[in-house]
């Protein structure tokens, strides 16, 4: 007890206290309790007038206890479902960025090898010069070519080793001469970029900058003479906007930021609510803090970068802060209705549904059974009296089951917010992969494009007659590029007669002398100009050791004559284990950066094929088979739902991709749709059999019908299906199936299972289930009715195995059907039917003849 602290009528953990007030659904459901317990009072003082023989205060103190119990672990699961999220996110938009930047790294590595950069830096004079002037004119429109291409840059500067401003893509910045110091650093050093993220003066418009610099040499010998520098300046803030519009929720005003290795803030989602230059505290230790900024409270976590192919940037942080009051909103309006087999399947994954809250559930149906069970036979009892009090006794019985119903609410509200989580985490994980997929194809289409305006490619193919001399340095450039991009399994130069000339891959030089047929050769050899590419289908390919890829193209043209197209160059993607890896970082992992099970994802075209799956059971190639409307799907849309599939329920979802920026746009010739569809296991189909929990929408009632002398009393209730009867009068009481004592198994089948002590007297109870057509299991069976009917002018007792309590109803004598031979399955159980008409419907109910279970069934065990 000393570890709670008591929060408005609550007992809570004192870990929880300083949070609980924030969450929404906790203090909603509080609030309920507050006004139920009043509700109980009344109704004790009510219990003294009616005489209904109730413990009010009892049944008051276990729902307390329960939805005291409840509320702590709704707050623990809200608060880790909170935070579990944040660090995804946080995670997510540290590494996407860092996924990029990656690639801008082996982007100046190539481009600081251009043949045209170098003979500019060699030949260039002074902007006096005539000849200078068109040096300078050719080598700014390669640079427009190039970031027409790579629009992730801004601006290309290119410097001599003195620092002086050689040309640039900006020409409206009149920067001469650049810091000495930041050129010598380049030029000394020994890495294969440097990468700087800090004001760079050639660059004044920006308080800071992130800039890929490399040196400029002769040649590529490492020792060979130094020329310059050549800076590619990067679209940082551009490029975060769209990360962080993929990953954001407004509704939770939540601010993501990437931070500095001081914990600076150099990004953030929103800069009016967290500003650049802030400092924040970083939280990498602990799963959350609770932290001040500007004089609000947040709920804050930082992630560092897991990398990407050993690179990390420059120690950069992914940081989510959310404001506290809006950290734990909630979702009830996006709840989805679920049935309850759904419900029930779930309750058996720990994943989802821990041990503590199904036992929370547990205790709440053993309370709902109870209460039900109590009021059902306090409607026997009132049936039974003449007493002034009896109509005011059962309407009061009814309002204390309308009380209960939403003293359980707050149950029904969880299992389906729990599931409207779930399709939203289906959502988010597919959509994020889909964003990445297209992020790394985009460079893809890139690549092959500006490859193939390489001058020596050019140049080479223009004179085919001495081809052949030249297949070495072919081979060398292509191989330095595939060594600089190791996404690409292989780089070959085909001429128009699609015969291949040169690869990058030395285990794959067989395939120089080879003629391509593919139609993506004839297609490459018509675009119409060098912002076109061409893409092959998803299919099996020699090029690819016969497994499924897809080949990236671009037209090699006339040195002589651009309109004039001489081969092309087509690039491999190693899409088996990139793919993979795409998959694989987009899905969550545990606290030992396991991949949590259960939680698998797809890359499909819209045909269903399967392009990649983090599924082993599944094949590249393969058919996913399920229901069309997570693939008929337009660009950007999503869909989820919870699906059966293979014995098991999922929450699926599926997303469409949209390209990334000119990629797949509308001015983009390229069109080919691919989806993600994200599986999370919710739990088996076949759980339905193994009943854990059916929540309750409504208690056992009474008809207030006055009775008169042309009308009986009807106590109903469910076995299995079977929606049947008896009257009243006749009924003992009901009791919990725990109550049995269970005879030693002679015989399964024997009808006779056992006693109960009822009132120092032993009642044997029997199994009428055979003479119901209808295949019930032991767990569906949760009641014991006792009956009692006169034989031989005494009053003799049985109790049968129910499955439900139902309510007490008042029918007319002649509105029951007396039936003399009707048979229910293999016996002569029913006596009667009769049509009952209760909250606007009509059910048939079938009226038991007590006699004849007795007699029946006693008569076969003996």
């Amino acid at each position: 007890m000393s570890d709670l602290i008591n929060y408005k009528g609550i007992n809570v953990k004192k870990e929880l206290y300083p949070i609980i007030k924030h969450i929404e659904d906790v203090d909603k459901y509080r609030e309920e309790l507050g006004r139920l317990s009043s509700s109980w009072d009344i109704f004790a003082l009510l219990g003294q007038l009616g005489d209904i023989n109730i413990d009010i205060g009892k049944t008051k103190e276990n729902f307390l206890n329960l939805t005291s119990i409840l509320l702590n672990h709704l707050s623990e699961q809200t608060i880790k479902k909170v935070t579990q999220e944040m660090n995804f996110k946080a995670q997510v938009a540290i590494d996407v960025v860092i996924r990029n930047l990656f690639e801008r790294t082996a982007d100046i590595g190539f481009l600081a090898t251009d043949d045209d950069i170098r003979y500019f830096i060699e030949n260039y004079v002074s902007e006096y010069n005539e000849d200078s002037t068109k040096l300078k004119q050719k080598i700014q429109r390669r640079f427009k070519e190039y970031v027409a291409k790579y629009s992730v840059y801004f601006d290309i500067v290119l410097v001599n080793t003195k620092g002086k401003v050689l040309t640039r893509l900006d020409e409206s910045l009149k920067t001469e001469k650049i810091d000495l110091n930041f050129v010598n650093e380049v030029l000394n050093s020994s890495d294969e970029y440097v990468e700087t993220f800090k004001h760079h003066d050639f660059i004044p418009q920006y308080e800071n900058s992130l800039v890929y610099s490399y040196k400029v040499t002769k040649t590529n010998d490492p020792d060979s003479e130094k020329l310059g520098v050549l800076c590619l300046c990067f679209k940082f803030q551009n490029e975060m906007k769209g990360i962080f519009s993929n990953i954001i929720d407004t509704k939770n005003k939540e601010a993501i930021t990437i931070l500095n290795k001081d914990g600076v803030v150099i990004s953030s989602s929103d800069t009016e609510h967290i500003a650049l230059n802030s400092k924040l505290e970083v939280v990498l230790n602990d799963d959350y803090k609770i932290v001040s900024f500007a004089g609000r409270d947040y709920i804050a976590k930082t992630c560092k970068t897991n990398g990407y192919q050993g690179f990390t940037g420059l120690g950069w942080y992914g940081h989510i802060m959310i404001p506290i009051e809006y950290a734990f909103l909630s979702n009830e309006m996006n709840a989805k209705e679920v049935n309850s087999e759904i419900i029930n399947a779930m309750m058996g994954n720990e994943q989802h549904f821990s041990k503590d809250l199904q036992e929370v559930f547990t205790k709440s149906k053993t309370i709902q059974d109870n209460l039900n069970r109590v009021i059902w036979n306090g409607n026997i009892s009132q049936s039974k009296l003449n007493s002034s009090n009896r109509e005011f006794s059962k309407s009061l019985l009814n309002e204390i089951g309308v009380t209960g119903v939403k003293a359980n609410s707050s149950l029904n509200n969880l299992t389906q917010t729990i599931i409207s989580s779930i399709l939203k985490d289906s959502e988010f994980l597919s959509s994020l992969a889909i964003d990445i997929m297209d992020r790394n194809l985009y460079e893809r289409a890139n690549d092959c494009r500006w490859w193939a305006l390489t001058s020596y490619f050019r140049e080479a193919l223009d004179d085919m007659d001495s081809l052949s001399y030249k297949k070495e340095e072919l081979t060398s450039i292509l191989k330095y590029i595939n060594d600089l991009y190791t996404v690409y399994t292989n780089l070959l130069i085909f001429d128009k007669d699609g015969k291949i000339v040169a690869v990058s891959n030395k285990n794959q030089e067989y395939l120089i002398g080879k003629v391509l047929t593919n139609e993506w050769v004839e297609k490459t050899l018509n675009l119409k100009d060098t912002s076109k590419y061409c893409v092959s289908k998803f299919e099996k390919t020699n090029l690819y050791e016969n497994n499924s890829t897809y080949i990236y193209c671009s037209a090699i043209r006339s040195l002589k004559d651009e309109n004039q197209i001489n081969g092309g160059i087509a690039v491999i993607f190693d899409s088996t284990p990139q793919f993979s890896a795409m998959l694989d970082e987009t899905l969550p992992k545990d606290s030992n950066n396991k991949r949590i099970d259960g939680v698998y994802a797809f890359f499909t075209n819209k045909d269903k094929t399967i392009i990649s799956t983090s599924n082993s059971k599944y094949e590249v190639g393969a058919t996913l088979d399920i229901d069309d409307k997570f693939f008929n799907l337009s660009n950007a849309q999503q869909h989820s739902e919870i699906i059966e599939f293979n014995g098991k329920y999922y929450a699926v979802g599926s997303r469409c991709s949209n390209g990334y920026r000119e990629y797949k746009s509308v001015n983009d010739d390229y069109k080919n749709d691919v989806l993600c569809i994200v599986f999370i296991f919710i739990g088996f189909t076949d759980s339905k059999n193994k009943l854990r929990y059916k929540t309750k929408d409504n208690f056992v009632s009474a008809s207030t019908k006055h009775i008169s002398e042309n009308s009986i009393d009807l106590a109903t209730f469910h076995l299995g299906e079977k929606f049947l009867a008896v009257e009243a009068k006749n009924v003992v009481s009901s009791i919990g199936i725990d109550k049995l004592e269970k005879s030693i198994d002679m015989d399964k089948k024997n009808h006779f299972k056992g006693m109960v002590l009822y009132k120092e007297k032993l009642i044997s109870v029997l199994d009428i289930r055979d003479f119901i057509n209808e295949d019930i299991g032991d767990e569906e069976l949760e009641n014991i009715i006792l009956l009692e009917y006169d034989k031989n002018n005494t009053q003799h007792c049985i109790g049968i195995l129910v499955s439900s309590l139902e309510n007490i109803t008042v029918v007319e004598k002649d509105s029951i059907q007396h039936i003399q031979n009707h048979f229910l399955g293999a016996g002569t159980l029913v006596e009667s039917l009769v049509d009952i008409k209760e909250n606007n419907e009509s059910r048939v109910a079938m009226i038991l003849d007590i006699k004849k279970i007795d007699d029946n069934l006693n008569q076969s065990i003996s």
